[in-house]
């Protein structure tokens, strides 16, 4: 701040991320899928694919015999699903997912979130509640 200079940071290490940025976005086969501040993003994350970021780190106040991995491969870039590049390992999707690419929308603050639940899509209302819950 006393320079007035930005820093870019870019890395997969969430620590590195919450000791030295004020802002974070979540990235996921080339686009954003979740931005806010610190707070708001590892707080309460509202993608599934956020949530299963955090949900594969190990925890130092549990013992865990394995860690949670997001399930499937990650897509190949130069082949996109049609819709929702995550739906194929998202464990919410709906069939909406695999047609409709979501945008960017508002969940409060600064918080931002490309994810068809907080549109609205999802065909399930309580399937909905949960995702845009972060549970």
């Amino acid at each position: 701040e006393k320079l007035r200079t930005s820093l870019l940071l870019i890395t997969h290490d969430l620590g590195v991320v919450a000791q030295v940025c004020d802002r974070v976005a979540i990235m996921y086969a080339g686009e954003i899928v979740e931005s806010g501040t610190i707070a708001e993003v590892f707080d309460h994350p509202h993608h599934p694919y956020t949530i299963g970021l955090f949900g594969s780190i190990p925890s130092l106040d549990e013992t865990a015999e394995k860690l949670k991995p997001i399930q499937g491969q990650m897509p190949d870039p130069t082949e996109l699903p049609e819709g929702c590049a995550f739906a194929p390992r998202c464990p919410y999707a709906t069939g909406a997912c695999r047609t409709r690419k979501p945008e960017m929308t508002g969940v409060g603050g600064t918080q931002m979130v490309r994810c068809l639940a907080h549109q609205g899509v999802f065909e399930s209302p309580k399937l909905m509640e949960e995702v845009r819950h972060g549970r």
